[in-house]
């Protein structure tokens, strides 16, 4: 059990059920999240018992096998044995992962895919009588890169396009067809069992169907070669399309993938297989071996055979040598019976009635006579009697052997699980142990954490914002941006890290389509594509439904790139909005006490803490350059001055009086920038001088 392993209990989940062609990939997605995966099997008994062990929590069950119009009474049997072993077991959640197929399209009478149906019902009548909790998310054909060999229409289709084999034709009605790409597939089904959604059928497709003609020239554009059809029947095309927007309502759930895109990367990673010759002789291999297995037992039963024909042949065509009364035969089908079991034994015990009555025959008596003579007929069930003897003993022993394999299997998965729950409970334990002793972790830390937001003057918070972020999120490049009012323009407050000082100081948001959707939607966004000079993720801070700031990290390592992550930093961006909150209503209430009067000019106590929360911002940054210019006030009152700035400064930069003199400061801004902000406020009137000391 990794370090990991043991800061968190993990949820678990079983799939079962049909052979479900994206197992792998849904696999993957859950154990990246956190989750413990199983893969099932048909057989009820290993089901209960994986459940039972492993203490699983969701169930996953795939009743997407093609039926062919066909209802077929196994699956309807393995499904309602799984439902019993989940009444049982308490399992907490069940999905069923259907087909759009069950659904019947209105000039139907019947689905197209039967069994899909009859799940669906059975499932629903299931959760009515037990209470149990089933959900139902429909899948329409899945397709892509990860899926298994060349099921499905369109691994058939691309796989025949390469190798050049001729295709039924589909047949030219109005039908279309939903195809959804795998990986848009899993991440819906993950969504819906992560968020533990209940209620109406979810229906996970694209919703944009296309037709037989549309999907043969999509093939041809993408592969490079035209299909070529065979004279048989055509296939039908057209399957039943539903709508998607419950899926988008409930779960926020949309595709990613176009199905011109979808089908680029599958026709790409198919002729990647090409390539892999080690692997596929690996697997042939492996096939050649398996062979070599099953045909020995015949093999060493022939030579056994052979060798007593030729004692046959050197006794004159008699399998049982006269002088001392033995009969070979008996020892070649016992030996056959010991090694192999009942079945090469009855085969040794034909092959030997063939010699015996052979030597008979030669001998010159009549076949169908021997049959009335009461010696032979006892030599026959003799052979008889020892092949299934022999047999008998040895598979019941074959079988005594694998029941003792099994139950050490067993014994061996109990012994990990308990080993599992005793290492993760010390970890729990000791979770717990640190969080009352030690505030530098869990909740201790959380909350030592979350104290730093906890002030009214809005300039340190801004600063405490990048710091929270730092610590929660475990990252270190973030740079924390303020939204002007016009909503144009976002002037970089706080940097924190090398990749972040390396970020504009100012962004035009019309020109960043990312930063548009954050504002817009405010929701965070997150750098999927992996987009240069773009934030890995961003969320917005909002005050009174509308954005003020953004938080943009960048450089996450490859293990933050998940849900929790992206939870984690929703939670805290809501922390700093409130906080925020807090500081914009505390300086309405005291404006009179910051300012002279009406103006933006700071008293001394006020700019004094604004002088040392930049000063507290250089040690967070690393460094942050501040010009300080001492203005001339001569002739001018603190009004007149306030007029002239309004169209002089920027909004973050701060004007206050220390020592019975005005300064204004200019954060992130270097000499030459100061040199040109002199130059402009002396073009209205405003004389003045640099001065250093007051950041010094």
């Amino acid at each position: 059990m990794d370090a990991k392993g043991r800061e968190t209990l993990r949820k678990t989940v079983l799939l079962t059920g049909d052979d479900a062609l994206w197992s792998r990939p849904l696999q993957a997605l859950f154990e990246k999240e956190g989750w413990r995966f199983w893969t099932g099997e048909p057989d009820s008994c290993k089901t209960e018992e994986t459940i039972r062990l492993h203490n699983i929590e969701v169930l996953l069950y795939a009743a997407t096998g093609p039926s062919e119009g066909r209802e077929e009474a196994a699956p309807m049997e393995r499904l309602l044995k799984t439902l019993s072993i989940c009444s049982r077991r308490k399992v907490r959640s069940v999905y069923l992962l259907s087909s759009t197929g069950a659904v019947a399209e209105p000039d139907h009478r019947l689905p197209d895919d039967r069994n899909a149906a009859m799940a669906e019902r059975i499932a629903a009548a299931w959760a009515e009588l037990t209470g149990g909790h089933l959900t139902v998310l429909r899948l329409p054909e899945v397709y892509g890169p990860l899926c298994s060999g060349a099921a499905g229409l369109t691994g058939k289709w691309m796989r025949a396009v390469r190798d050049g084999t001729p295709l039924r034709p589909l047949s030219d009605d109005a039908g279309r067809r939903d195809l959804l790409y795998v990986n848009d597939a899993v991440y819906g089904i993950y969504q819906a069992v992560s968020r533990c959604y209940e209620g109406e059928p979810l229906n996970l497709v694209t919703g944009s169907p296309v037709d037989a003609r549309s999907f043969c020239r999509l093939i041809g554009g993408i592969t490079g070669h035209e299909p070529v059809f065979s004279t048989e029947e055509a296939v039908p095309f057209g399957m039943p399309v539903l709508s998607a927007d419950a899926a988008r309502r409930e779960l926020g759930w949309q595709p990613k993938y176009d199905l011109k895109t979808g089908l680029r990367l599958t026709w790409e990673a198919m002729q990647d297989e090409e390539k892999t010759e080690p692997g596929k002789q690996a697997h042939g291999a492996s096939v050649f071996r398996g062979f070599l297995r099953a045909a020995v037992p015949y093999a060493e039963n022939l030579a056994g055979f052979m060798l007593m024909a030729l004692a046959a042949h050197l006794q004159n065509g008699a399998s049982e040598r006269a002088d001392i009364a033995l009969d070979l035969n008996f020892v070649y089908i016992g030996a056959m019976g010991i090694l192999y079991g009942r079945g090469q034994a009855l085969l040794a015990m034909g092959l030997s009635a063939v010699l015996l009555l052979g030597g008979l025959l030669r001998a010159g008596n009549d076949l169908i006579g021997l049959f009335y003579v009461p010696a032979v007929l006892l030599h026959l069930i003799a052979y008889l009697f020892t092949a299934v003897l022999t047999g008998y003993f040895s598979d019941s022993r074959r079988q005594e052997r694998e029941a003792f394999r099994w139950q050490q299997r067993q014994s061996r998965e109990r012994y990990d699980f308990l080993k599992n729950l005793y290492e993760e409970t010390l970890a729990v334990k000791d979770r717990l142990y640190r969080q009352i002793v030690n505030e530098g972790d869990s909740i201790g830390r959380l909350y030592r954490i979350i104290r730093k937001l906890d002030r009214v003057e809005l300039e340190s918070i801004f600063t405490r914002a990048a710091e929270v972020t730092a610590e929660i999120l475990d990252v270190e490049d973030i740079a924390v941006y303020v939204l002007e009012p016009q909503q144009q323009y976002l002037r970089q407050k706080v940097r924190h890290g090398e990749q972040a000082a390396r970020q504009p100081r100012s962004l035009r948001v019309e020109h960043v389509p990312y930063l548009q959707g954050v504002i817009r939607d405010k929701t965070v966004y997150v750098n999927r594509e992996l987009t240069k000079d773009t934030p890995d993720l961003a969320a917005p801070i909002v005050w009174q439904d509308r954005v003020i700031a953004v938080v943009e990290i960048f450089d996450l390592r490859f293990d933050q790139w998940s849900l929790s992550q992206q939870n984690l930093l929703s939670v805290t961006a809501r922390l700093i909005s409130s906080a925020m909150g807090r500081a914009y209503q505390y300086e309405a209430e005291i404006q009179s006490r910051r300012y002279f009067g009406a103006t933006r000019i700071l008293k001394e106590e006020e700019f004094r803490k604004i002088l040392a929360e930049l000063k507290e911002r250089r040690r967070v940054q690393g460094e942050l350059p501040v010009a300080s210019l001492r203005v001339d006030m001569t002739g001018m009152s603190y009004e007149r001055l306030d007029e002239k700035l309004d169209r002089v400064v920027r909004n973050e930069d701060f004007v206050g009086v220390l020592d019975g003199c005005v300064y204004l400061l200019l954060p992130d801004a270097r000499e030459e920038i100061a040199g040109l902000v002199q130059e402009r406020l002396a073009r209205h009137g405003i004389r003045t001088e640099i001065c250093e000391a007051v950041m010094a």
